[in-house]
C-alpha cells in the first residue's frame, strides 16, 4: 500500500515537474546560445534599441524644422493680412474725397490662407467702393452759420397815422329794379346763347334792353355771372356784349366767332346741294349679337354628332350646372388622373349606370376629342353617354 503510494506521487506529482524544469533549461539554452548579457539587456537588443533611438531623433529634427518652416509661412501671411487690413483703412478714410481705391493683387501662393486673404482683399475693395457711392449720395451738411447778436437800436417813437379807408367800388347800375321804364323790352333771345330759360332768368333781375347788356364792363359781367344760372365764362365766351352791341343800334347780331358751319350739300348740312331739306338717316342696323351659351354648347356636340339633339344638349347643360361657370371647371382634362376618376365615378358610374368599363370608355371620349386642346365638358359627356347607350337618360 505504501509502495504504491508512492509510486503514485511519484508518476503524477514528482515526475512531471522534474520533466517541466528539464524542458525550460533546454529552451532557454537555445534562445540564448551564444548570446552575451550585459546587464538586464543583451548586446544585439541594446544595438537596436540604440539604432531605433537615432532615427527617432532624425524624425524629430525633421519634424521641427518643417514646423518652423510652416510658422515663417504663418508669420508672413499674418504681416500680409495687417497690410491689406491698414490698406482698406486707409481707403475708407480717402473716400470722402472721391478717391479711387483698388484692390491690393495678392502674390500667388498655393495655400488655403492665400486665397482666403485674397477673396478678403475682394471683399474690402467693393466694401470701399460701396462706401464711396454711399458718400457720394449723402447731401452735405449744412454748417450752421452763427447769428452775430443784433445790436439794439433805439427808434424814436413816431405818432402812428391812420390808415386811409379804402372806398368801396360802386356797384354797376345795370339793373332795372322797378321793371322796363324805358318802354318795351328786347327781345333777349336774339344773343346767340340766349334761350328762353336766360331772358327769362335776366329778366327777374333786372336786364330788359340790349343797351344794358352792351354797357357792361368786366365788373358787370362777373357780377351778372353771380345773380343767374350760368356756367362762369359762358357770357364772355358766347361773346353777349358784343351781339348786344350790334341789336342796340338796331343792326343785325354779330356772328359769333368760331368755326364755319357745313357747306351747302355736304354730308353734315341739313341742305342739300339743290335746296331741299336733307331727310334724317334712321336708325343703324344692329349688329349682330354674340351666340348664346347655349348655342356654342350645341354647335360644339354637332362638330363630333351631326344628329345631336338640342333637347339632350340642354339637359346635360342642366346637369352640369354651376360646373360650367368657371372656365377651368368646364372643360376636362384628360391628363389629369384625378380629372378622368372623378369623370369616372361622378358621371360614368353614379349618372350612366355603368359599373364596369367606365375608365376603358372615358379614355376613348379622350382618344375621340385628341384633336381639341379644350375638351368641353358638355361634350364630352354627351360622347360618353352616346358611346354607353344612355343618351336616354337625358331626354
Amino acid at each position: 500500500m505504501v509502495e504504491s503510494s508512492f509510486l503514485y506521487n511519484l508518476c503524477f506529482n514528482i515526475l512531471p515537474w522534474i520533466l517541466f524544469g528539464l524542458l525550460g533549461l533546454g529552451l532557454g539554452w537555445l534562445l540564448f546560445r551564444g548570446k552575451k548579457q550585459d546587464g538586464d539587456l543583451s548586446i544585439e537588443g541594446e544595438g537596436a534599441l540604440r539604432a531605433e533611438a537615432d532615427g527617432l531623433r532624425t524624425r524629430v529634427r525633421d519634424l521641427e524644422g518643417r514646423v518652423a518652416t510652416r510658422d515663417g509661412e504663418v508669420s508672413d501671411l499674418k504681416t500680409k493680412l495687417a497690410a491689406a487690413a491698414a490698406g482698406a483703412a486707409a481707403a475708407t478714410a480717402a473716400a470722402k474725397g472721391s478717391a479711387t481705391l483698388s484692390a491690393p493683387k495678392a502674390e500667388a501662393v498655393d495655400d488655403d490662407e492665400t486665397y482666403a486673404l485674397e477673396w478678403r482683399n475682394r471683399y474690402l475693395a467693393a466694401r470701399v467702393k460701396y462706401l464711396e457711392g454711399r458718400l457720394s449720395e449723402a447731401p452735405a451738411p449744412k454748417a450752421k452759420a452763427k447769428k452775430a447778436p443784433a445790436k439794439k437800436k433805439v427808434a424814436p417813437v413816431a405818432k402812428k397815422k391812420a390808415a386811409p379807408k379804402k372806398k368801396a367800388a360802386p356797384k354797376p347800375k345795370v339793373l332795372y329794379t322797378d321793371g322796363p321804364t324805358d318802354g318795351a323790352p328786347d327781345d333777349l333771345k336774339l344773343i346767340k346763347g340766349i334761350g328762353p330759360k336766360f331772358e327769362g332768368d335776366l329778366n327777374s333781375k333786372g336786364i330788359y334792353y340790349f343797351r344794358q347788356i352792351a354797357n357792361w364792363k368786366a365788373a358787370d359781367v362777373k357780377m351778372v355771372e353771380g345773380v343767374i344760372d350760368s356756367i362762369p365764362g359762358r357770357i364772355k365766351r358766347d361773346e353777349w356784349v358784343k351781339q348786344a352791341k350790334g341789336l342796340a343800334k338796331g343792326g343785325a347780331p354779330k356772328p359769333m366767332k368760331g368755326k364755319p358751319g357745313p357747306k351747302k350739300g355736304s354730308k353734315r348740312s341739313a341742305l342739300t346741294a339743290d335746296g331741299r331739306k336733307r331727310a334724317k338717316p334712321g336708325p343703324k342696323p344692329k349688329a349682330k349679337t354674340e351666340m348664346s351659351d347655349m348655342d356654342k354648347y350645341y354647335s360644339n356636340v354637332k362638330k363630333h354628332d351631326s344628329r345631336a339633339s338640342r333637347d339632350v344638349v340642354e339637359s346635360i347643360v342642366k346637369y352640369c350646372g354651376v360646373a360650367l361657370r368657371s372656365r377651368d371647371s368646364s372643360l376636362v382634362a384628360c391628363s389629369d388622373k384625378a380629372e378622368v376618376e372623378r369623370v369616372v365615378k361622378g358621371f360614368v358610374t353614379k349618372k350612366l349606370g355603368v359599373q364596369s368599363g367606365g375608365d376603358a370608355l372615358v379614355q376613348s371620349v379622350c382618344q375621340d376629342m385628341k384633336g381639341e386642346r379644350f375638351k368641353s365638358r358638355v361634350t364630352f359627356y354627351y360622347l360618353c353617354a352616346k358611346k354607353a347607350g344612355k343618351l336616354s337618360i337625358f331626354k
